[in-house]
């Protein structure tokens, strides 16, 4: 009886593991896409967040994503952009069955905004 929980423990450890690096990933991708647009604009970050959940085969709404700034604002050179992701972590992956829900963890990145690029 004591063997099964760990047996399940290490079956989650892997998958927790691939959601903090997806939304690692997810957080850098976003607040790039939205620097190097120059304006605050959510949409971009959406659809870059959408296309790194989709090509890593999380399931569709795994990943939500923030931004710091005002949307639609254009941002000032040199200042930063934050994207927060917030990943769905599930709390324990039984091999071939499926997930149980779990908790949701969050990872930020921080991205400078080129200060020499012209105005907008």
């Amino acid at each position: 009886m004591l063997v099964v929980p760990v047996v399940l423990l290490v079956a989650s450890i892997p998958e927790w593991s691939a959601r903090q690096s997806l939304a690692r990933l997810a957080a850098r991708e976003a607040s790039r896409a939205v620097a190097l647009e120059g304006i605050c604009r959510g949409s971009v970050a959406e659809s870059v967040v959408e296309a790194v959940e989709q090509g890593s085969g999380a399931p569709d709404g795994a990943l939500t994503v923030d931004l710091d700034c005002a949307p639609g604002a254009p941002l000032a050179r040199g200042s930063t952009v934050t994207a927060r992701v917030t990943v769905s972590m599930p709390a324990i992956v039984v091999p071939l069955i499926g997930t149980a829900a779990g908790w949701s963890w969050t990872a930020a990145h921080r991205e400078p905004v080129d200060p020499y690029r012209s105005l907008p």
